[in-house]
């Protein structure tokens, strides 16, 4: 089976003691303990009791700690019912022993200074948990202790070790925050940009003398000013890490998203899959380097070919298409020149060895699904089309007539191609070979339910000029909203670098003030599982929906 590794609960080097009665992990950062999206079941509980099961046991799991969504480390958690009063003892009596690990920006002089010292310095606040955020209380609130002392200084950047004698939500970031030290990454209690919340549960001891211990991840290279990939053991279990965390999506899905760069700590690596197939793109100088290295991994997770896909900052007019994007399969065997991939229901061509695009793009596939659930009797306006996927799915969800609109008649011809694998009649629809921008001029006013806005960074226009998403992406949308019927929704995406969240947002609400449109809803939509933000937000793209009042 294709990707089988990537299908387990949890990879197996993650299992630091199992002995029938007591389990031991060392969690990977990004996944929740428990919750998440239910819908998917992927939570750290879910998996642990599937693993269970594949033991030979009923399941059962009993949870004694908690640690946060982008904390790692040791966790031990019950697999006997019968060993359950033991362990709740020790916890209770604060007789299991934990040390922690942070990397932090040291703001405090003074807490720099005392640290420097050799001192172990104790932290006592009270802490009071609101609305999803704990902050310190002067009274109230329920006190919260823990030591720490330096293990290594690079300027204001620090590797601090933390014994709490306490367990309170979020205790040892705001703590650190509080003292002046807030933890990298943590951008909830003010933390320096890092690809990660960067604390990490190193040991745990128990009161009978057993102790475990998660060696530190690669990410904490920060305190150092290190960007690396790690050696070949730690660059094969954080490609796994990746790939395993999206296996639940395989129940919906034969195409995804595997690695999504800094989002999984693999700075300049994003990988896609399609059906039994893998798109290896690589960014930066490292991962370039060693290209066939990653290839070779993802052949062991399961792949039968990866194709390569090498991502540059230049004006890619001016390079080959085969510099970029080699016909060969990298590793492994070579894909059909043109086959079917399925995601929720869709069918959608495509063609791995053509250029850097396969025709799809995955990290629209929520997108895709809201359309589906939005299109229903509407008119749908769908710009810069490619080969339709997002049109697929407005058709698919029932509505009246789809426009596609892109400057490619090849990518028109594709779309209809996927029109036709989904059943759908491309005579009921409309492919537009023209300009988005000349197009969105002609259209009338309140002419449709729905737009899709999703253009590329940078491309050729008609004309002969180029288009720049930075320079027009606000007169779009402006032009779009006019378009756009009372109580129709607008759906913006953009995968420029330099357009974060918040300006996309700002974008959008400005652009309809200028239409004269008020909006009666304006959401920031997050991103998939498959595409965990990075330091500097969702990765690789941003979007929001708009909807008309």
């Amino acid at each position: 089976m294709a990707f089988d590794l990537a299908a387990l609960p949890i990879r197996p080097g993650r299992i630091l003691h199992f002995d029938g009665r007591i389990l031991v992990i060392d969690k990977p950062s990004g996944i929740p303990v428990h919750g998440g999206d239910e819908s998917l079941g992927g939570d750290l509980v879910s998996r642990l009791a599937e693993f269970l099961r594949g033991q030979g046991t009923d399941g059962y799991l009993g949870v004694h700690q908690r640690l946060d969504l982008g904390t790692s480390g040791v966790m031990l958690f019950t697999a006997a019912r019968e060993a359950n009063a033991e362990i709740s003892r020790a916890a209770e009596g604060h007789e299991l022993e934990r040390r922690y690990v942070a990397a932090v920006t040291l703001r405090s002089r003074e807490l720099a200074t005392r640290l420097e010292r050799g001192a172990q310095v104790r932290l006592e606040h009270r802490l009071l948990h609101e609305r999803g955020r704990t902050r310190v209380v002067n009274r109230g609130g329920d006190a919260a202790i823990a030591r720490v002392r330096l293990l290594e200084r690079h300027g204001e950047r620090a590797l601090v070790e933390l014994s709490p004698e306490t367990g309170r939500t979020h205790q040892l970031r705001v703590q650190l925050a509080s003292a002046g030290a807030p933890v990298a990454g943590d951008e909830l209690y003010g933390g320096d940009r890092a690809a990660r919340l960067l604390l990490h549960a190193r040991e745990l001891a128990l009161p009978d003398g057993r102790a475990f211990r998660a060696e530190l991840p690669a990410a904490f290279g920060w305190v150092r000013g290190e960007s690396s990939l790690g050696d070949a053991a730690a660059l094969g279990a954080a490609l796994t890490d990746a790939a395993i965390l999206r296996a639940p999506l395989a129940a919906q899905s034969d195409c995804y998203r595997l690695v999504n760069a800094e989002g999984d700590g693999l700075p300049g690596i994003t990988v896609d899959r399609y059906g039994d197939f893998a798109v290896l793109n690589v960014s930066e100088d490292e991962a370039r380097e060693r290209a066939r290295e990653i290839a070779a991994v993802l052949v062991g997770i399961g792949a039968r070919g990866v194709y390569l896909k090498l991502r540059v900052r230049a004006d890619l007019r001016r390079l080959a298409a085969t510099e970029l994007a080699p016909k060969e399969p990298v590793a492994g065997e070579a894909a059909p020149e043109r086959f079917l991939v399925h995601e929720n229901g869709m069918a959608i061509g495509v063609e791995l060895a053509e250029g850097l695009s396969s025709g799809l793009f995955l990290d629209q596939r929520d997108n895709r699904r809201r359309v589906m659930g939005l299109a229903a009797g509407a008119r749908v306006l769908n710009l810069f089309s490619y080969t339709g996927s997002f049109g697929v799915a407005a058709a698919l969800g029932g509505a009246r007539r789809v426009v596609n609109v892109d400057l490619s008649g090849r990518a028109l011809a594709r779309a209809r191609d996927n029109f036709e694998a989904n059943g759908l009649d491309p005579h009921l629809h409309a492919f537009e070979q023209t300009d988005a921008v000349e197009f969105l001029k002609r259209a009338k006013r309140g002419s449709f339910e729905l737009v899709i806005l999703d253009p590329p960074s940078f491309s050729s226009q008609a004309e002969g000029g180029a288009f720049r998403v930075d320079k027009e992406l606000g007169v779009l949308a402006e032009r779009a909203f006019t378009a756009l019927s009372a109580g129709g929704s607008l759906l913006v995406v953009t995968n420029h670098k330099k357009t974060s969240q918040p300006r996309l947002r700002a974008l959008v609400k400005e652009a309809a003030a200028r239409a004269g449109v008020e909006l009666s809803r304006l959401k920031d939509l997050k991103s998939p599982l498959d595409c965990p933000p990075g330091p500097d937000g969702p990765l690789p793209s941003r979007s929001v929906l708009a909807t008309r009042g």
